[in-house]
């Protein structure tokens, strides 16, 4: 605390302060009055620097902010470098002093990809163990579920691994989607291929898994393909499904000229395992969850040439001025440099950004009713193009609209960015 009251007494010297006010007033002597000043002063130099709200999770010296996300279930593999990211741009910004003077701490609970379990950790965060915010959600059946709760709630949700209709349709100010959009996703793809492939005609086969998100983004695909004159079917798989030939039996019967992915990783790298043994090579993209280095190493160059994704997210090999520079000398930094060109590692820094920025927008007394207050007016984020550009308006919560093609060069060894984000606004209306 000391450097604190050095700094206030110099901006206040109390010697000046008491010769202005010498005059003893109602028979009070200058020497109480003398006392009751320099203790008002000094009391002032505690408050400015000790507000707290540990119903908001905000004590003198931190700020607690929540975090749920898969750390050991069915979708951990591309959730835990999400969380990688964002601790990795959480310790960035607490070594250069923090917000206002104070650190933010990240309590993670690991909801392991059950719908219980995330309403149990909401829950918690919300009353037992206070934050000002809670980010993650990556389990689209459980955060559809939970959305009626948000809405209702003071505990604001900013920053989500995955978007669903519920979340941001009709915008609440309660909740700030933090990573690229599904419908968004479809129309990237779709638009792409099609151009690419010079096809009216479109036929897509959708592999999804069996969870809210999936279902959403088999209808986007399909409204997108109906734009085209084209058609697209649907090919559902269980969660934690250990086999996929019926679905392959279905794309073989149905030959599509683009399948596109939505799910975790472990049944993708089956997917496009099992594809190849069949001989078919058939353009694919995945959702952006699914544009890991891992995967393209799981595949191997002949199963992972056909196999692109979509992104609002770049991975830090993409030569790129800006920010990546300074994403991936953090991850060196902090021991996470082989997920540096993973984008859900992209995903978490750039909702560490989100928030610290939202944090700093509540101003020094920060509170989760201040935060919320400022962020509905809406709101602009520079990730000095970490991701395309992120963006809120008091009617639209999804953040960032931009996204474009990748793929990985097996033979660089790196990713591969296909044009600029704003050469595909023209797909996203």
């Amino acid at each position: 605390m000391n450097h604190h009251h050095h700094h206030h007494n110099h901006a206040v010297k109390p010697s000046t302060f008491f010769f202005r006010y010498k005059t003893p007033t109602s028979g009070l002597s200058s020497c109480v009055r003398r006392v009751s000043v320099s203790l008002v002063i000094a009391t002032l130099a505690i408050t400015a620097h000790a507000f707290e709200q540990p119903n908001d999770g905000v004590y003198a010296d931190r700020i607690d902010w929540g975090v749920i996300m898969d750390m050991s279930g069915t979708a951990s593999g591309s959730q835990i470098p999400w969380v990688r990211g964002m601790q990795s741009y959480m310790r960035n910004l607490n070594e250069a002093g923090g917000i206002n003077g104070r650190k933010v701490n990240l309590v993670l609970e690991d909801d392991r990809y059950e719908a219980p379990l995330v309403r149990i950790a909401y829950e918690k965060l919300s009353s037992q163990t206070p934050v000002i915010g809670i980010s993650g959600l990556g389990n689209t059946s459980a955060q559809v579920a939970l959305m009626p709760s948000i809405r209702r709630g003071k505990l604001p949700v900013v920053g989500t691994f995955a978007v669903t209709k519920a979340g941001i349709e009709p915008p609440s100010p309660m909740f700030y989607n933090g990573y690229c959009g599904f419908k968004q996703m479809a129309q990237v793809g779709v638009g792409y291929f099609a151009d690419k492939l010079k096809l009216k005609a479109l036929k897509v086969a959708t592999v999804h898994m069996d969870v809210a998100g999936g279902k959403e983004y088999a209808d986007y695909v399909d409204a997108e393909v109906h734009k085209y004159g084209g058609t697209s079917q649907a090919f559902p798989v269980k969660v934690g499904s250990a086999d996929v030939t019926a679905q392959v039996m279905g794309i073989i019967a149905m030959k599509p000229d683009v399948v596109t992915v939505y799910g975790v990783p472990t049944p993708t790298i089956l997917l496009m395992r099992t594809m190849l043994q069949y001989g078919l090579k058939i353009p694919t993209f995945s959702i952006t969850q699914l544009g890991t280095p891992d995967i393209y190493s799981a595949l191997g160059p002949e199963a992972g040439r056909d196999y692109h994704f979509v992104s609002c997210f770049t991975p830090g090999d993409i030569e790129e001025p800006g920010g990546i520079k300074e994403m991936a000398a953090a991850a060196d930094k902090y021991g996470f440099g082989g997920l540096k060109t993973n984008v859900n590692f992209v995903g978490g820094w750039v909702v560490g950004e989100l928030v610290a920025d939202a944090i700093a927008r509540a101003g020094k007394e920060p509170t989760r009713a201040a935060m919320v207050e400022a962020m509905s007016k809406g709101f602009e984020v520079d990730t000095k193009g970490v991701s395309s550009p992120l963006k809120f308006s008091p009617d639209n919560h999804l953040g960032m609209s931009a996204l474009r093609v990748y793929s990985y060069d097996y033979d660089a060894k790196r990713f591969k960015a296909y044009g600029k984000y704003s050469d595909y606004l023209k797909y996203v209306k």
